[in-house]
């Protein structure tokens, strides 16, 4: 226990030095050996990018930032990542295919929504197909209906105007909002 007091009070009183100016940490590196440190090669780079891609999917974007952060130097990154897709682990398109759908069946975003999150992600919300107005405005229907069942508290006007508000955030168009909000108005007489 002793050791560790001993060490405790060293590294206060380093950090009580303004002289130093530099952390305790690195005390007692120099400045050049920091500069001279040695580049990353493709081998290492490529597996930093194994290493992202088996957390979570990732876009040549992503990946590409990654990498920058580490210090990886841009002819590196660059071959890199064109391995990476010549064998197939990195596809932008396919990507983007996944994260729409999975945008639309659990978040229940509006286009809008998912090629602004498809962006976010440094992909291309051109690379998928649209779909269909019918199936946008049944996924708008559903989010009203849900989200109008939490607001039965509410008066009407309020309760349209936030659920409005909540399908425009998800990014649902004008159109969709409207009839969405028409079609789950509640009908008949409003007991409270």
């Amino acid at each position: 226990m002793a050791g560790v007091t001993e060490l405790s009070a060293w590294i206060a009183s380093r950090d009580d030095d303004p002289a130093e100016g530099r952390s305790p940490a690195f005390a007692d590196t120099d400045d050049e050996s920091a500069a001279t440190a040695e580049p990353i090669d493709e081998e290492s780079a490529r597996s930093m990018a194994l290493r992202a891609l088996g957390r979570r999917a990732a876009s040549r974007q992503e990946l590409d930032r990654a990498l920058e952060r580490r210090d990886v130097a841009p002819e590196v990154r660059a071959a890199v990542l064109d391995r990476l897709e010549g064998e197939g682990l990195v596809d932008d398109a396919q990507l983007a295919r996944d994260l729409a759908e999975r945008l639309r069946e659990r978040k229940q975003l509006g286009e809008r929504g998912i090629a602004a999150e498809l962006r976010k992600r440094g992909l291309d919300p051109e690379e998928i197909e649209g779909a269909d107005g019918d199936d946008e405005l049944q996924r708008a229907i559903a989010a009203a209906a849900d989200r109008r069942r939490r607001m039965s508290s509410l008066d009407d006007e309020t309760a349209e105007r936030r659920l409005a508000s909540f399908l425009q955030r998800r990014g649902f168009g004008g159109s969709a909002v409207r009839t969405a909000i028409e079609r789950t108005r509640p009908r008949g007489p409003r007991f409270r």
